[in-house]
This record gives structure tokens, sequence and C-alpha cells, in this order.
């Protein structure tokens, strides 16, 4: 006992010495992540939204606090309470989960009705999810029951749902309803428990009608590699991987839509089903990031949503205690809230609804209290002039976005709005500065290509003449080239890199033969620098609605590793390969001539790049034509190159390359791999930094 004791002291003692020595490496790369800007870490303290790129950008705060509601009436305070419903009159239903009841308030917090007492004999116990229709009959998913209990406006008891029965089901099917809901045909759509087949469909009878909206299980690479080295054991040890469940089924009120929340997911946290259970939502990720003091990534764990007649969606994320709105295309007009003990900020919370004037009320688990907030002018002109946008109705929407913008010069969407109303009114320029600024790419397209024509239509003249310009000086360029290649084939000398590069335009195979034979690792490095700085060329000079990376947000070192790493895989996976198949080549050859083959490659980004500024989004198809004419090239060139320098036939070429590929793949999981280890090893030492000196501060 007493050297394992001695044992732990001194692993403590290395341990805490070793984190001395880090302390000031992770100090200045905390510093140095305070200087750059990350991703949502945390929420400015007024309202905001998140852009496409995961940054906050500040709104005015879209909400205020009106009042603050609690039973009153000597109906005792919450207790755990799950959910809440308004029904058409603006009243009230609180599932007190905690307490086997379901308050019924009006909007000012005054008890109407208490549902599960010892008179009305309901014997609720532990409900969490609540439907009320426009009639006002509330349907109780009384969760422990293990059933769904349909009462009347005057809180009757009209019929009981219990576990449905089909030879679909397994015999110990777990009925253990959660959320319900019900839509105009009069179907119950309901989630049971832990159950992630989907949502159980039953019709007014209770018939089981099958299930709608499953969850898939994303694939997780991570989780791949560790399942592929792990044992028997561990795997069955680590569990059964299951897709997510769904934590909150709302039907749309106007359009009779089915919209779902998923928790502890990080992408498609919200869908929208139409009656084939297809979703129409745009899959993406919903929420924000943030940032723990050690470094850890927390993705958001949205709980409930309610959906507006306008078609604005209110969601409630209850891990970082906040509300986003988004609207019918999943674009975010607003984020408020956090955590907090003050007005407008919340502990837990885990339900929200609307009533008819467009308040929002937050229930508050942690508190046991209701908020109430009301939209201020921001919010209410946001939600205008969305919904008159995806209507449509783009002339109508211009002034509400107008005055937005006069709010917040910043807001995306109504940059967005404004140029979608120029684009109608064919102000191509005007258009085009508004669609950019709103990061609207497709939309851009079009007004760039009603510029195009403008433009050509005034000056054909001289731009039919510039391009016959360029034409003739292309082709000059190429016959001298050609001539000036044939002129060094015909040479013994081995030549310059330059003039090696010419060669290989023209006489590829005569190329590699003197590439081989004086290979050059200085002129190698020089075309692998040209590769990077094509990809920067790439990113800077694209064409606006042609781009994948906004230069703003390019981390050129992550880019430069993105371009270097595949290379340096292929080109030893090549030399590997082509040394265990007798070949002939050297390392430093196979170096220097796959610097060469990428010639072909960097040659065509450059001409996409620049014809990427004068196509529009329509004619997309040419500029992919391009890009595979010049990788075939490349690949053609490649094949010469492992050819010539290894003295192959064609077949044991084409093996060779097929064999080189697949190698190339093992080393790129191996890096992939080795950076994933890495990650795990830095979050172990952030994780002891934080432990030993954040919270024992």
């Amino acid at each position: 006992m007493g050297i394992r004791m001695k044992t732990l002291h001194r692993f403590r003692t290395k341990m805490r010495r070793a984190a001395l020595r880090l302390a000031p490496l992770l100090l200045a790369l905390a510093a140095a992540a305070a200087v750059f800007p990350a991703p949502a870490a945390a929420a400015p303290p007024e309202g905001y939204v998140i852009d496409g790129n995961g940054f906050a950008m500040p709104t005015p705060l879209g909400y205020s606090v009106e009042r603050v509601l609690v039973p009153a009436g000597g109906a005792g305070a919450f207790k755990n309470p799950a959910e809440l419903v308004i029904d058409a009159q603006d009243r009230l239903y609180v599932a007190d989960t905690d307490h086997n009841r379901v308050v019924q308030m009006d909007k000012w917090g005054n008890v109407l009705r208490v549902f599960g007492t010892k008179e009305d004999r309901l014997g609720l116990a532990a409900p969490k999810g609540l439907f009320v229709d426009d009639d006002g009959h509330l349907y109780v998913a009384d969760t422990n029951n293990a059933r769904i209990v349909h009462l009347s406006p005057e809180g009757k008891p009209i019929e009981t749902f219990a576990a449905p029965k089909s030879d679909l089901l397994d015999a110990d099917f777990p009925y253990q309803p959660v959320n319900v809901a019900l839509d105009k045909r009069g179907n119950l759509y309901v989630q049971s428990g832990n159950d992630y087949h989907g949502l159980i469909v039953m019709d007014s009878t209770g018939a089981f009608q099958g299930y709608i909206a499953p969850n898939k299980l994303k694939f997780d690479l991570k989780d791949w590699i560790v399942r592929v080295f792990a044992t028997k054991d561990q795997r069955d040890a680590s569990g059964k991987k299951v897709p997510p469940n769904h934590r909150s089924v709302v039907v749309d009120p106007k359009e009779g839509h089915l919209y779902t929340v998923i928790g502890n997911t990080t992408t498609e946290e919200i869908k929208r089903f139409n009656l084939l259970g297809t979703n129409t939502y745009p899959a993406k990720t919903y929420g924000e990031y943030s940032q723990s003091g050690a470094g850890l990534r927390t993705s958001a764990n949205l709980v409930d949503l309610a959906v507006a007649p306008n078609g604005v969606l209110t969601a409630v994320d209850s891990r970082h205690k906040k509300l986003y709105q988004y609207d019918q295309e999943g674009n975010m007009l607003l984020a408020f809230g956090g955590g907090g003990q003050q007005n407008g900020y919340f502990q837990e919370p885990v339900s929200v609804a609307l009533d008819s004037e467009g308040l929002l009320y937050v229930l508050d688990r942690a508190l046991g209290q209701v908020q109430v907030l009301r939209p201020n002018a921001f919010a209410s002109l946001v939600h205008e002039a969305s919904a008159l946008y995806h209507e449509g109705r783009y002339e109508e929407a211009l002034e509400p976005w107008n005055e937005v913008l006069a709010m917040n010069a910043n807001y995306m969407l109504a940059h967005r709005g404004v140029g979608k109303a120029l684009l109608k009114r064919e102000k191509w320029s005007e258009a085009m500065v508004q669609l950019k600024l709103g990061e609207d790419a497709a939309n851009y397209s079009k007004a760039f290509g009603g510029w195009r024509h403008e433009l050509l239509r005034r000056q054909f003249g001289w731009i039919a003449a510039g391009c016959a310009l360029l034409l003739a000086a292309a082709y000059y360029a190429a016959v001298r080239l050609r001539g000036y290649a044939g002129r060094l084939a015909s040479s013994p000398s081995a030549g310059t890199p330059l003039s090696q590069a010419a060669l290989l335009v023209f006489y590829p195979r005569e190329a590699f033969a003197r590439i081989q034979t004086a290979p050059s690792l200085p002129a190698a490095l020089l075309l692998f620098g040209c590769v990077v700085a094509v990809r920067f060329v790439e990113i800077y000079a694209t064409g606006f609605h042609f781009a994948q990376t906004r230069p703003e947000f390019a981390n050129l070192v992550l880019e430069t590793a993105q371009t270097i790493v595949p290379i340096a895989a292929g080109v030893v996976a090549l030399w590997a390969t082509t040394t265990v198949l007798d070949g002939e080549s050297t390392f430093k050859q196979t170096i220097a001539a796959s610097a060469y083959v990428l010639l072909p490659y960097w040659v065509g980004q450059l001409l996409v790049t620049l014809l990427s500024n004068v196509l529009t989004l329509e004619e997309k198809g040419l500029l992919r034509g391009i890009e595979w004419l010049f990788l075939l090239w490349a690949g053609y060139v490649l094949f010469v190159q492992i050819m010539t320098l290894n003295d192959y036939t064609v077949f044991r070429t084409v093996g060779v390359i097929l064999v080189a590929l697949f190698t190339m793949m093992v080393l790129m999981a191996a890096a992939v791999l080795f950076y994933m280890l890495l990650d795990h090893v830095v979050g172990f030492f952030r994780e002891l930094y934080v432990e030993l000196y954040v919270r024992s501060a």
C-alpha cells in the first residue's frame, strides 16, 4: 500500500511539473485565441445571429421580458415541469411532471384548473408531453402510466390510448409516451421513450399505422476506427450504437407539417416532415457551438420548438440556455438568452410556446417559472420582412428590410432581401452589392448574368475585339512554345527546369527521360510551392458565386496542409509501390518528376479561377469540363512518368497506379488517425491544465 501511495505521489509530482512547464505555452495559446475570432464561443450581451461561417454577429435585442409567471391561487409551485402548450384562447397548460398533474393557467399566471387531482381521479403519473387542438381538447402523454389521455375542454376524460398492438411491434415493446401531437386528420404522433425507430403513428381509434420520421445513425470515422482495433469484449462493453430519438413533436398550425427536434446530435437537429415522412427542412447544423476553458467544443442540445403562423420557428437549447429563431429555409433570424438569474436569462429552459399576440412563453424547469417575452421593434420588422420574402413579395419586403438595415447594417438576411428586390427591378449592379453582403451566391449569379448581358449589349464590339486578341495571342504563344519544345527535344542537353516544363507540354516522355537523368529537388520544391500559391490564388480570386471558401475566413495554414499532405502521401505511395514492383526510379527522381505532373493541374485551376469571374452558375458545367480536361491531362502525364522512369509496360503501369492509389489511401487514413490521437493528447493536457490551475485557483 505504501509503495502504491509513493508511486502515485511521484506521478502527481511529475504531472504537476509537466503542467508547470506547459503553463506558459498554454497561456500564450489562450492569449492568441483571444486575439483571433472564434466561432460563436460566447453570446454577446445583446441579441445576435450566427452567420453561415459560424460567427456571432451582434444585433439589437429582439425580445424583452414582459412578465414572469408562477402558479397563482394556491396551486403550489411547479416541480420538474416538462412541457408547455397554449390553446386558441391563450390558456397555458403545463405538464408538472413530479407533481403528477397538468396545470391550466391564464396568460397572467392565474390557475384556472388542475388535471390530475384526487377529485378528477385521472391518476396521472409523471406526465411529460402535451398537445391541445384548436377546440381546446387536451392530449396528455401520461408517461409512467404508458398511455395517452384525451381530455375534453372541460377536463373530462374522453378516451385513453394505451400501447398499440401490432405484429410489427416487438412483444416487449417499451411504450413510454413522452411527446404527442395530433394532425388535422386525427392521427396521433407519439415519441415513446428512447425508441429510435421514429414516431409512432396511430389513427383516431388508437390502431397502429406504423413509424414515421426515423432518424439515421451518422457515420463516425473516429468510432469506426476505435471499433476496428477494439477486441470483441471491448466492442460489447461499448454497447450498440443507435440513432438519436426525437425530443419534441410539433404540428405547423398553418401548413400542417410535422416538426421535430433531435437532441445530443451535431447536425439536422431540426426536421420538417411531409406526409411521406421526408425531411424538407435544410439538412445542416442548428444552434451553436460553445468552447470551454479547456478548449473543448460543445454542440447545442435542442429540446423543444414552436412554429408561428408566419413560419418563424423558435427552438430551445437547454445546454446553452438560449433560444434561436429560424425562417422557413433554416436561416437564423435571432438568438437570445443565456445562463443567468436575471430576467431574459434561463437556468434550464425546456419548452416554448406562442400565444395569439406572438408573445413567447418559455418554461424554465429549474426555476419552475414561465418567462413571457414580447418582440421588440427589431424582431417584429425581421419577422414581417421574412414572411413577405418567403411569400415571394420582394417589393413589399423591401421597406421593412431597409428599416432592419437602418437598425443593424450588418444583418445578412436584410441585404439578401434588398438584393432580391433590386434583382426583380433589374438593377443589376446594386443587386450584386447587396447579394454579396447577404452571401446569396445563387441570386448574385443571376444579377451578374444580367449585368454581363447589359455590358455585352453596350460594349460588344470592344469585348469581341479583346477576345479575338486574346485568342490570337494564345495561339501565337502555343505555336512559339511548340517550336521551342521541338528544338529542345532535338538538343542533347538536359536543359533547365523551365525548359523541361515546356518540353512536358508536347513531349512528356522526352521530358521525363531528361528529368530522370538530372532530377532537380529545388525545381521540384518550386513547382510544389506553385501548387500552394495557386490554391491561394483560387481562394482570393475566384468569383464570389463560385467560391467555396470565403477569403476573410480562410485558414492559410490549414489550406497549405490540405494541399501538401495528399501530394506527399501520393509521392511516397508511388515511390514505395514502384520500389516493391521492381521499378527503376529513385526517391529523388520520383519527387522531381511528380512535381511536373502537377503542372497541368495548376494551370487548369488558374484558367478556371479566371473564368469564374466571367461565367454564371448556369454555366458551371463548362468550368467542370475544363477541370476534368486538365485532370485527364495530368493523369496522362502521370502515366507517362511511371512508364518512362521505371521502364514498365502499359498494363504494368496501370496496375502500379491502382496499387499506388490504394497505398495513398492507407497513408491518408494513417495521417487522419495520427491527427485524432494527437488531438486526444492535446485535449488531455488541456484538461490537466484546467484541473491543476484553473479549478484550484
